[in-house]
């Protein structure tokens, strides 16, 4: 088989970072070269360390903004996985300006040019933040919401959320019009360990709290839902959609591990660290509403999740060094200073 050239924009980014040492390993992907193209804006260094030596890789520092830079790193790419973004949690607002400009312009300008440079298939992770709250909850003890299926109408809360689906707006108009097979996955909100790091989203903050000893913050009566996605699953599903672009090639696909209230998530970090503590505040109301996705559509295809959350978060724990808690004594002995 031909060698193969595989276009990761933001692979030094937390899903990245994992993705690219996954493909590597991958007997599908044997041979075929991972090129990088990151600008290294969160100085995420650390994820072109210890790549794996099997793997064949190159690295671009450049910016999805910039014209030239992007034509150049599509030079004789089979397929393109766009991760590159500004990314933020759902509900989470500002600076608008370049949140706009990377993620729904960056995007349309990247998939016009591997449009014309002539790639093949187009891989985009977008967000199930694009569908907003969930509007209809059922009965029961943690008012489970119907998750949102990929032919929902979308109702986007907040300027991140909007850049995705405007994103995706594009990506289906290069594809209506033949010029690129493309395939989009609304990815939940990922999780877990991977050489590159985020803490924003709320497992793995909780994770970060429960080592420094701080109680873990609920908003409201925690039964708020949201969906949660570990990194390793999430490189799957990328991995997967990259040996099926045929059965996948225009349309969108949600993918999550399940949909679990955000008090369900506390009490399993509970769990595995008992002396950890849970305190609940009614600050930020926007924190209150459930978002739930349906990856029944995936899971047809044969893609299923590997990670449960409970193994996910001991192994996010075991990684996290547990500090000894700090209680502030007697200052006298600092009084001659």
């Amino acid at each position: 088989m031909m060698s193969r050239v595989i276009l990761v924009t933001g692979g030094a980014g937390y899903i990245g970072s994992r993705l690219i040492r996954d493909l590597a390993a991958d007997p599908d992907f044997a041979g075929d070269t991972i090129r990088l193209y990151d600008n290294l804006q969160r100085e995420t260094y650390t994820s072109l360390l210890d790549l794996p030596p099997e793997g064949r890789y190159q690295f671009i520092e450049g910016d999805i903004l910039d014209h030239a830079g992007v034509r150049r790193a599509l030079q004789d790419v089979w397929a393109v996985v766009h991760m590159a973004a500004i990314v933020r949690t759902p509900l989470s607002f500002g600076p608008t300006g370049w949140i706009e400009q990377v993620n729904h312009w960056g995007t349309a300008n990247l998939i016009d040019a591997a449009a014309a440079a002539g790639v093949d298939f187009f891989v985009y992770t977008s967000s199930a933040a694009v569908y907003g709250p969930v509007d209809a909850v059922i009965g029961g003890p943690l008012r489970q919401p119907r998750p949102f299926k990929e032919d929902d109408i979308c109702r986007p809360v907040g300027l991140y959320a909007e850049s995705k689906l405007r994103a995706e707006n594009h990506l289906r108009t290069a594809a209506e019009q033949g010029r690129i097979r493309t395939a989009i996955l609304r990815l939940a909100p990922v999780y877990g360990l991977a050489p590159s790091l985020r803490f924003d989203a709320v497992a793995n903050r909780f994770v970060y709290l429960t080592s420094v000893h701080r109680p873990l913050t609920v908003y409201g009566d925690g039964n708020q839902i949201r969906p949660q996605l570990h990194v390793s699953d999430a490189s799957g599903v990328i991995r997967f959609a990259l040996t099926h672009p045929a059965e996948m090639a225009g349309q969108t696909f949600n993918a999550a591990a399940e949909n679990i209230s955000v008090l369900e998530l506390a009490q399993a970090v509970q769990a595995q660290r008992p002396d950890v503590k849970i305190r609940y505040t009614e600050q930020d109301v926007l924190t209150h509403l459930s978002y739930a996705i349906d990856s029944s559509r995936l899971n047809a295809m044969g893609w299923y999740p590997r990670i449960s959350l409970e193994a996910g978060l001991a192994e996010l724990l075991d990684h996290m060094h547990s500090f000894e808690p700090f209680h502030a004594g007697d200052f006298s002995a600092f009084s001659d200073l």
